[in-house]
């Protein structure tokens, strides 16, 4: 795929906020010290469905994946369809962490052009997930749209509509504001219009990875939970096997779709990922009337998605970002992702959250317990206050769903690397090691990116251009741009 002409620097992660404001970096002390809500790590649970998995480890596999998110599981299946020995390792659960907690959109609105192969790639695969895996994985396709109450930001989309028109499975539209009040009927005031794009989606989180996780072992893949990869064997210098805390695993290739652990098992190898984490919380209320379809407030700043129960799950599109000892090494490459997601990002300082990166050692002996046994679910502290507020604005627009009883509250961790574009890619340094991780919309991405691994680790071509994503990127003197 050649590199996209810029058209307009309206993307999904600039226009959710508004106008977008800059993060004063200068300023990044003693504010943000004095700021820690949202930036603590609790102990863990899980939300995804649980799933039996396998208690034996086998002696030998093709590959093993380490990590039971919708990467890792994505992976996995698509290994086991072409008759690949697949092992996947799971420090935790299915889903445990970031997979079974996000908001369960699966779309494209204002993505960047850079992404748009990806994504649309594992749109095409979408409409069939449920039947691929025999099992309810909550996806729907309703479209999503995203009502505009400010003629700039309505420009904003325009201009990314001129920019996107060209690409094959786009087939987004403004709707005029009372087409829009259709849709999602409600108390809009001012409303200029809202960027509706019909072949979008919605899932859901808790139900998706543990449903891919079953068709896979259907198909003989072997899924290990609690059972953290403490490091990798190498042979002449290419991969030969895993060792983890239940035993070796003797293999040809490894995938790390780690999420927010992927930089510290690189790390252990003598790789360097350059990723942060953010935090976000999301609520769900009770069963209510409201719209059908997904729905972005860009002026209200909030998102809102009807679920399978009835009800809607709500968030605002802000996540706190905590600073550790990564992000303060990494602070002078991170400014541009920073700046551009200032309106999305409330950096924060926890005590507790720092120290807990701090002491993980770079690295350790495979004999001994890992830093990945330490935590076998990573889950942020949630932020109620902020929760409802949120409701409160919906109420302004959507009062039914703003009125509804929350029933349940959550936290997660998002990934995003230093361009905000996923790492898929082959190792040049550890022959028969692949990386998937950084995925800030892995959702969406999930079954693009997974088949796409399994090509790499089969030594076949992808069916998409990857060089957007090479790890070497960050490291071979190539501009670093960042990417909504």
């Amino acid at each position: 795929m050649n590199e996209p002409k810029e058209k307009s620097r309206w993307s999904s992660t600039a226009i959710i906020g508004g106008i977008g404001k800059v993060i004063d970096f200068g300023a990044l002390g003693l504010g943000t010290l004095m700021r820690s809500e949202g930036g603590q790590l609790v102990p863990g649970v899980s939300r995804a469905e649980p799933i039996e998995g396998d208690l034996q480890l086998p002696a030998q596999v093709d590959v093993v994946v380490i990590g039971g998110g919708n990467i890792g599981v994505m992976t996995a299946l698509n290994l086991a369809e072409r008759g690949v020995r697949v092992c996947l390792c799971e420090k935790g659960v299915i889903a445990g962490e970031a997979s079974g907690r996000s908001l369960g959109f699966i779309d494209s609105l204002f993505m960047d052009p850079a992404k748009a192969e990806l994504i649309i790639r594992a749109k095409q695969q979408w409409p069939e997930m449920n039947a691929r895996v025999d099992a309810e994985t909550g996806y729907r396709q309703t479209g999503v749209a995203a009502f505009m109450q400010n003629e700039a930001v309505l420009e904003g989309a325009q201009q990314w509509l001129e920019a996107v028109k060209e690409m094959p499975g786009v087939e987004a539209r403004i709707l005029s504001p009372s087409e829009a009040e259709k849709l999602a009927p409600g108390r809009w005031d001012r409303l200029v219009g809202a960027l509706y794009e019909p072949t979008d989606a919605l899932a859901e989180p808790r139900l998706f990875a543990p449903a891919v996780a079953r068709a896979a072992r259907k198909l003989g893949a072997i899924v290990v939970q609690n059972c953290a990869v403490r490091g990798v064997e190498t042979s002449a210098g290419n991969i030969s096997a895993v060792i983890t805390e239940k035993g070796r695993i003797g293999c040809q290739a490894v995938v790390l779709a780690g999420g927010a652990w992927s930089p510290f098992m690189a790390r252990s190898l003598g790789l360097d990922i350059p990723q942060f984490m953010a935090f976000s919380s999301v609520a769900r209320v009770a069963q209510t009337s409201g719209p059908a379809t997904g729905l972005v407030s860009t002026d209200g700043n909030y998102v809102v998605r009807p679920n399978l129960e009835g009800g809607y799950d709500i968030c605002r599109p802000i996540a706190a970002t905590p600073l550790t000892p990564s992000v303060l090494k990494n602070l002078n490459r991170l400014r541009p992702a920073y700046e551009q997601m200032a309106d999305q990002l409330k950096p924060v300082f926890n005590l507790s959250t720092f120290l807990a990166e701090w002491r993980i050692p770079r690295k350790w002996p495979l004999d001994q317990p890992s830093p990945f046994e330490r935590n076998r679910v990573l889950m942020p502290e949630t932020m109620p206050a902020m929760l409802a507020d949120t409701l409160g604005a919906i109420s302004r627009n959507l009062p039914d769903i703003g009125q509804a009883q929350i029933t349940e509250q959550w936290a997660g961790v998002l990934t995003s690397t230093l361009d905000n574009m996923p790492v898929i890619s082959a190792v040049t340094e550890r022959p028969g090691l692949y990386l998937g991780t950084g995925f800030y919309f892995g959702l969406t991405m999930a079954p693009a990116a997974g088949e796409a691994l399994a090509d790499l680790a089969m030594g076949n071509s992808p069916k998409i251009d990857l060089s957007l994503y090479r790890y070497s990127r960050f490291h071979d003197g190539s501009p670093i741009r960042f990417r909504g």
